[in-house]
């Protein structure tokens, strides 16, 4: 398929580098969370993992994003059926059912592509609506289609992830024009049904997190471990850290996760305040040029799509932030472009690319 190459000169590279600079430091510190460990050589495979996300995301520019929201249906229904694959004959990992054994024992988590799915979807399906406003009746159908990814992608369990689903449906409503009787009355739904999911959906390991980031002293050696070692860390750092392969927290293992989900104690430890303030300053520049690339698209799909795009990659940097730092209750949710992780790195390429895609083509015909 040919693509014009002067659309390529409206690619936003200040937006793409600021990714490879959070992409870079993840690299490195993944190489120094697992330097004092087993688990030597994770730094290479991010690499090569971020190589084939450059790849993706090539692929994804180079296909308007009209043409892939046109298929979004069917990439719906690949994604159900291969979600409920993994429930019913996916290998059985640490407890839990989320991946696909791919060519070379390749691990592949289908649910980190399934928010792409869902925002295609919804980009779908409120801008070919043709109401001004929308109620509670006229989300009803979206709302219940990508529910049942997040009920699928909970049953695994992974709770994080089907939680993301959550703010991308939000925003791309919210622009679609959700009334505010019609929020609140989502609102109480919502309650219901997280006291429902309380006394029936959710495990005991759950609840138990939830009571530990309460109380992290109810269990600190089970629990509340991650939350009160995380603090720990990060409150370690100071201003300007302990220095590169110098944090005692990460070095000495004490820290769990310290290279998927909390990769951002070890950089804190080792990099303080500063480095703090510097990473979080490159999360706000990629997600302001998001929401950003949403307000000049277009058209009303571009505008839907890259904000629900932002919304997620959004609710992933923000949890994941306040998780490490003890102000939210933990949860498997990975840090976009710095966590380890095939597949979160692949999905965050893939996400890169339709954010690039909507932005490149502002001013097509």
């Amino acid at each position: 398929m040919a693509v014009d190459r002067r659309l390529f000169f409206n690619v936003d590279w200040a937006l793409l580098l600021a990714v490879l600079l959070l992409t870079g430091i993840g690299v490195a510190t993944i190489l120094s969370a697992t330097f004092s460990g087993r688990s030597s050589g994770l730094e290479v495979k991010q690499l090569y993992a971020v190589a084939l996300g450059l790849v993706g995301m090539l692929v994804c520019i180079s296909i308007d994003y009209r043409r892939l929201v046109d298929r979004a249906a069917i990439l719906y229904l690949i994604a159900l059926g291969v979600l409920t694959y993994v429930l019913v004959w996916g290998p059985r990992i640490a407890g839990t059912r989320r991946w696909v054994i791919g060519p070379g024992g390749f691990q592949i988590q289908p649910s980190e592509f399934a928010k792409l799915v869902a925002c295609l979807l919804v980009a779908k399906i409120f801008a070919e609506s043709k109401k001004d406003s929308l109620g509670l009746l006229d989300i009803a159908a979206p709302g219940a289609a990508v529910g049942l990814l997040a009920v699928l992608i909970a049953a695994e369990p992974d709770l994080g992830t089907a939680f993301t689903l959550v703010p991308l449906f939000l925003t791309a409503a919210f622009l679609a024009g959700l009334r505010v009787k019609a929020v609140l009355g989502l609102g109480v739904v919502m309650v219901v049904l997280g006291g429902l999911g309380w006394m029936f959906a959710l495990k005991e390991y759950q609840k138990s997190r939830i009571y530990s980031f309460l109380d992290p002293n109810l269990d600190p050696k089970g629990a509340g471990y991650q939350k009160i070692q995380s603090e720990i860390a990060v409150g370690s750092g100071g201003l300007t850290g302990k220095g590169y392969k110098q944090g005692s927290q990460s070095q000495l293992g004490y820290i769990p996760a310290r290279h998927t989900d909390f990769i951002f104690s070890v950089f804190a430890e080792e990099n303080g305040f500063v480095g703090v303030v510097i990473v979080l300053g490159l999360y706000m520049f990629v997600l302001w040029r998001a929401f950003d690339t949403a307000q000049m698209a277009r058209d009303r799909v571009g505008a839907f799509l890259a904000a629900s795009v932002a919304a997620y990659l959004s609710f992933q940097v923000v949890y994941n932030v306040a998780m490490v730092a003890g102000l939210v209750p933990v949860k498997g949710l990975p840090l976009p472009f710095m966590s380890y992780g095939g597949s979160s790195v692949l999905s965050s390429f893939f996400a890169l690319g339709l954010i690039l895609n909507v932005r490149m083509r502002r001013f097509a015909n």
